[in-house]
């Protein structure tokens, strides 16, 4: 496969992806400028070198006294490189070769494979570093709005609506207002679809496939990889800044390779796929046991370690349930 269409199913990936298209994920300059030097990233993980906030209060002048002077510190945080891999064989893409242009074909279905897993990637992310605030950090990114202590809550404050979002994002306090987009399963979107909200949904117009759904000024991302269970009605709902994601592609030295399998006498395809989706903020400190981390390894609580403030974090998530219809 030539350059074109390696580029074409990176640039077409990002097109389809919400998670870029709502400003959730954007790419970290740092680590372009690391990759872009480095020609890719050989190791497991990436340094993402920050300067810690500043502390303290302003001292009040004084004729006599001179002030106390702060140190400005710089920490680390760490990412990890996902590296993956997909093959097909002919029967997979025979309907696409017979088009008028089978390559671009191929390369929009690849495309939308490697954006499904991009965005999976994540979300079993999101399961491990919320496992890991409840563990580590009193669960002070988390909001449960399904139990009191040990009891169920049944009042019906349990629902999803605008209040429990409200109540959610309220767990940044006053940064709070940059929560610019929502994920969450399609059986949460019909939810909020049925219930309004003081806001309607605007439907992306056929021509402006860049623009979607809006739930009370924040972009919808819906995705199935959002944990909802359809017999209890449990539901995940994430609320996100913008940027809270670093997302950038790492140059694979073979992006894809065609070939025969002459036993089955079939055409065959492998594509190779690297990248990093960091959650800024949260540190990767696990060991995978494979060349990269799995969907298992991202979405294991010990794996992962806070070293930015609270307020600094910019995803929250909500437990809350769906009305079961009756």
């Amino acid at each position: 496969m030539n350059t074109s269409f390696s580029d074409y199913v990176v640039k077409r990936t990002m097109e389809l992806s919400s998670v870029v298209k709502s400003g959730v994920a954007s790419s970290d300059p740092t680590l372009a400028a690391l990759i872009a030097e480095r020609a890719g990233v050989g190791g497991q993980t990436v340094n993402m070198p920050y300067w810690k906030d500043l502390t303290g209060e302003a001292e009040t002048v004084s004729d006599t006294t001179p002030i106390t002077f702060g140190g400005i510190n710089a920490a680390q945080d760490v990412a990890t490189v996902l590296r993956r891999a997909k093959g097909w064989k002919s029967p997979d893409i025979a309907a696409e070769m017979a088009g008028s242009d089978p390559a671009k074909a191929i390369a929009t279905l690849i495309a939308e494979f490697w954006n499904r897993e991009y965005q999976r990637a994540l979300f079993k992310t999101l399961d491990g570093i919320f496992a890991n605030n409840v563990a580590s950090n009193s669960g002070d990114l988390v909001l449960d709005v399904t139990m009191n202590g040990s009891t169920p809550v049944t009042d019906g404050t349990e629902n999803l609506n605008k209040f429990t979002i409200n109540r959610a994002a309220q767990k940044l306090g006053d940064a709070k207002d940059g929560l610019v987009a929502i994920a969450m399963h399609s059986m949460a979107e019909t939810r909020l679809n049925e219930i309004g909200g003081g806001s309607p949904y605007v439907q992306a117009p056929a021509n402006d496939p860049a623009q979607l759904r809006m739930y009370n000024g924040r972009s919808i991302i819906m995705d199935d990889g959002v944990p909802y269970n359809a017999t209890t009605g449990l539901a995940t709902v994430y609320l996100f800044g913008a940027g809270a994601v670093a997302f950038n592609a790492v140059p694979t030295k073979t992006p894809f390779e065609t070939g025969r399998d002459i036993g089955l006498s079939a055409d065959v395809l492998r594509s190779n796929m690297s990248w990093i989706s960091h959650v800024r903020g949260i540190k990767w400190k696990g060991t995978p046991a494979g060349a990269s981390a799995t969907n298992t390894e991202l979405a294991t609580a010990g794996n992962w370690q806070r070293v930015y403030e609270q307020k600094a974090i910019r995803v929250i998530k909500l437990i809350c349930k769906i009305p079961q219809a009756s």
